[in-house]
């Protein structure tokens, strides 16, 4: 973050007064605000992976070699042709697997392990954050993880080793052959003969998990939590205009919460409804949350900076 003074523009409106205020730019506050804050809901988006060289995949230049990556994440692309779904997936393995968490990973992982109170929702699919020492139990993942499999007919879905072993004979596919119908593979309950297996993943036009759903809710409305109401809401990486997402922006509000967002875009005085009291910081992730951060975490390591 530059060491130059960064004007605050919370007092500043329209001439007509029909737009919001902006959000504070101010660093003091928020970490004045993050110290004595005892419950905090995150919310972590694509631009939180980006600075270790993950593609979103979306918006404009989202191709994956011709194809619209977004539209090879549907259970109709699927459905129509499973092999070439499984190709842009195992090509997604293999560069989370090569990347590494970055200094804002780090520096939320610090972060679940000083508050108590904390808890991040997750909408990426890789695995950097418990790469980085995020506590598990204070990480729920909105839209599945990339290493997981399901079944794309029963309720059968398979993690860790389980996920692996099963998927052993696809990984080791010459990656310069195309993957074949009769290489994707199957659900082994003999009681679902027909099954494919498929990343086990929350894809376009699905719903998430009705049980995450009511859980999440759960701890947002938790009156009995000793940590008291949320009264901090972090949204680092995402401009969260995908649903559920921006529910849980206005339900921490509801709630008392002041949001900070951190985004690599200029922010937008209609989206997120961001009041004069929240914050809005603009930049690489990587390099402003652990700065915004450090009053609670400390300063991180030099081997962990270098991984910016």
């Amino acid at each position: 973050m530059s060491t130059e003074p960064v004007p605050d523009y919370s007092s500043v409106v329209s001439a007509t007064g029909f737009l919001r205020p902006r959000a504070s730019r101010s660093l003091p506050t928020f970490q004045d605000h993050l110290i004595t804050s005892r419950r905090i809901l995150a919310l972590f988006g694509a631009g939180l992976s980006a600075s270790s060289g993950l593609p979103t995949y979306r918006g404009a230049g989202g191709l994956w070699r011709t194809h619209d990556a977004t539209q090879l994440c549907t259970p109709a692309a699927f459905d129509e042709d499973p092999a070439l779904v499984w190709e842009f997936h195992l090509e997604r393995r293999k560069e989370v697997q090569e990347a590494k968490p970055n200094a804002a990973h780090y520096a939320l992982a610090e972060l679940s392990k000083r508050k108590s109170g904390f808890l991040a929702l997750t909408m990426n699919v890789d695995d950097l954050s418990e790469k980085a020492g995020h506590l598990v139990e204070r990480l729920w993942h909105l839209h599945g993880k990339l290493f997981d499999v399901r079944c794309s007919k029963c309720e059968l879905c398979l993690s860790g080793d389980e996920a692996t072993s099963i998927l052993n004979p696809l990984l080791q596919h010459n990656p310069s052959v195309p993957v074949r119908l009769e290489n994707v593979p199957r659900c082994p309950r003999a009681e679902c003969p027909n099954g494919l297996l498929r990343p086990g993943v929350v894809w376009f036009t699905e719903s998430l998990p009705q049980p995450l759903l009511t859980a999440i809710a759960t701890w947002i409305n938790n009156p009995s939590d000793p940590t008291g109401a949320i009264d901090s809401m972090l949204v680092v990486g995402t401009s969260a205009l995908v649903y559920p997402a921006t529910a849980y922006i206005e339900a921490a509000r509801k709630k008392g919460a002041r949001v900070a967002v951190v985004d690599i875009a200029k922010e937008d005085p209609s989206l997120l409804g961001l009041e004069e009291q929240d914050w809005y910081f603009e930049g690489d992730a990587a390099k402003l949350v652990p700065e915004m951060l450090e009053p609670v975490i400390g300063t991180l390591g030099s081997e962990t900076n270098a991984a910016v």
